[in-house]
């Protein structure tokens, strides 16, 4: 059972403001946001985002047309759930534009990574 204590919140609270402020991934607003409200971390990250469109993996799976109605996803998961997550929209087309382990300091009870996919452009190969 996830016991949720003073650091830990705080930690979550440091882990999500230090991923906001990363260019690299803030140059688009994600269109799709992922996280898992068990890990306080990723809650964090969720509760600091201003996008309405988000999807947290402790209710369940995500609907395949809500996948198919985005062109990016972003998400602050488990390397295990962003390595599912990866492997199966790969077969609708999306692709991975960064990747980022959280450091120790930041994350101390999970492998936990900040990501984006998203779709690459159609390449009109007959002119």
């Amino acid at each position: 059972m996830l016991r949720l204590s003073r650091r830990r919140l705080l930690q979550g609270a440091g882990a999500a403001g230090l991923i906001a402020a990363r260019p690299a991934l803030a140059a688009s607003a994600p269109a799709l946001l992922i996280y898992d409200s068990r890990i306080p971390e990723s809650a964090a990250f969720a509760a600091a985002s201003h996008n309405p469109s988000r999807h947290d993996l402790a209710q369940g799976r995500i609907d395949p047309r809500r996948i198919a109605a985005v062109s990016r996803m972003e998400g602050l998961t488990r390397h295990s759930d962003y390595v599912a997550l990866s492997l199966a929209l790969r077969l609708q087309g999306m692709r991975r534009q960064d990747d980022r382990r959280l450091p120790p300091s930041i994350s101390t009870r999970d492998h936990l990574f900040r990501w984006s996919l998203g779709r690459e452009p159609e390449i009109n190969r007959w002119g």
